[in-house]
């Protein structure tokens, strides 16, 4: 009986001590995969904190280049608007130029065509005056020498043309009344004498004007100071008006 006791005692030790180190095993084995789940779950934790890391670090980069955008793109804005008002302005000084030019042309036109006048003028006042008739350019204005005793004689004070003069006269008349858009003006100086020169002056324009039919508007006595006893009788462009019309041109151009 003692013998069968302690034989089944045996048994249940061995079989309590056969359990037991099953359950020690499979315990180790848990506590193995528990660690290293452990293990995976810190290195996930420690690869997501790293991941927020850099996307914070994207996202800091992200609103320093929307600023730095922003700013190109302001800075864009005014380049662009400065371009257009200088684009604009450098249209607006090549219109002006461009207006400009053409004003210049058209001045260089008129003088071009007061020179191709002149020459016809000349031309024609050598063809009737003949080759011995002193003519001339002076400033702009075709001349026509005549000495005071050619056109009043050699006696003292007298105020009366001379037949030749006045048919001297006449032949001039012919050339002005031709070129019917140039201003004649006769020249003279006071000398000594003012009371008789001027009168001698006024008497050239007056035989111009009544005798041999050139427009009044077109005539002027003009008696200066000095001594010559040349009268000179001058056909040139109105320069008054001329210079009235580049005047108003040039300011139409501003």
């Amino acid at each position: 009986m003692r013998t069968l006791t302690t034989s089944l005692l045996l048994v249940f030790a061995f079989s309590v001590s056969t359990t037991f180190a099953q359950s020690k095993k499979e315990l180790k084995e848990q506590v193995s995969a528990l660690n290293n789940k452990l293990k995976v779950l810190e290195q996930t934790q420690a690869d997501l904190g790293q991941a927020q890391r850099k996307v914070t670090s994207l996202e800091t980069q992200l609103e320093q280049l929307q600023t730095t955008n922003d700013g190109l793109m302001a800075n864009m804005n005014k380049f662009l608007e400065a371009s257009n008002q200088q684009s604009s302005t450098i249209g607006k000084t090549l219109e002006a130029l461009q207006q400009r030019e053409a004003q210049i042309k058209g001045i260089r036109d008129v003088f071009s065509a007061q020179d191709s006048i002149a020459i016809l003028v000349i031309t024609d006042l050598k063809r009737t005056l003949g080759e011995s008739a002193q003519i001339g350019v002076d400033k702009g204005a075709i001349t026509i020498q005549l000495e005071q005793s050619f056109l009043y004689g050699d006696k003292d004070k007298n105020t009366k043309l001379l037949d030749p003069s006045k048919d001297f006269l006449s032949k001039i008349a012919v050339i002005a009344n031709k070129y019917n858009n140039l201003a004649v003006s006769v020249v003279g100086d006071a000398g000594l004498e003012p009371e008789v020169n001027g009168p001698r002056i006024s008497g050239v324009t007056a035989a111009l004007e009544n005798d041999f039919k050139v427009a009044p508007n077109r005539l002027r006595s003009i008696l200066n100071t000095g001594f010559s006893s040349v009268v000179r009788v001058q056909l040139h462009p109105d320069f008054n008006a001329f210079y009235l019309d580049m005047k108003d041109d040039l300011k139409s151009g501003n």
